[in-house]
């Protein structure tokens, strides 16, 4: 496999992303920006394809990956839990949450604030991405094109580099909401403390 590669920038996002959504529509495997760390994302209606993912990471099928979703209103596909009203003010943003699944125990879902992956998911609709990380499982995020080309090169259909470099942050914040008291599992780019936003279900 061919590894492509394209620059973000705002002149050519509406285009990239567009490619991005046809490649995940048709079980394609690509890196993108996001929010906080550049992730692996693939459309999990592909179970194929969310496999390979497992094995590009070499991570173990025993952790499920993150969701990704566009709109609200995709959540009620893996829960029927509700965002709390507490909870509202932080999303989209980088703010992780595990909610009671539907067909899981429970699922992480994350609500992302980017142009770009906003441009994606008008292509994609309700569909949610599974997006991991970009790294190999136990190793650092990476922040460098240049250090992404060389790890996945020929693993995944594209890399979408963010023009001028992605800022170097943390991974979003994960709060667990499935059951109470709610426990913040990892202290992310977003600072939230669980008093401040009450505990139990909505």
């Amino acid at each position: 496999m061919e590894t492509r590669k394209r620059v973000l920038d705002h002149s050519f996002q509406r285009d990239i992303a567009r490619e991005v959504a046809e490649l995940l529509l048709s079980g394609g495997i690509c890196i993108i920006p996001t929010d906080t760390l550049y992730g692996i994302v693939a459309l999990e209606q592909f179970s194929a394809s969310v496999h390979r993912i497992f094995n590009i990471k070499n991570r173990s099928t025993s952790k499920p990956f993150i969701r990704l979703i566009g709109r609200l209103e995709a959540l009620s596909q893996y829960t029927d839990q509700k965002l709390p009203p507490s909870l509202r003010q932080y999303w989209p943003g980088p703010l992780t949450l595990i909610f009671r699944g539907r067909e899981e125990n429970t699922v992480a879902v994350r609500f992302p604030d980017t142009p770009f992956l906003s441009e994606v998911f008008i292509h994609l609709g309700n569909r949610g991405i599974v997006a991991p990380s970009a790294n190999i499982s136990g190793e650092s995020n990476i922040f460098d094109c240049n250090q992404l080309l060389e790890v996945f090169q020929g693993l995944v259909d594209l890399i979408v580099c963010q023009e001028g470099g992605l800022r170097e942050t943390k991974a979003s914040t994960i709060l667990d909401i499935a059951q109470e008291p709610w426990n913040i599992l990892r202290q992310g780019s977003l600072a939230i403390e669980v008093h401040d936003q009450g505990t139990g279900p909505p």
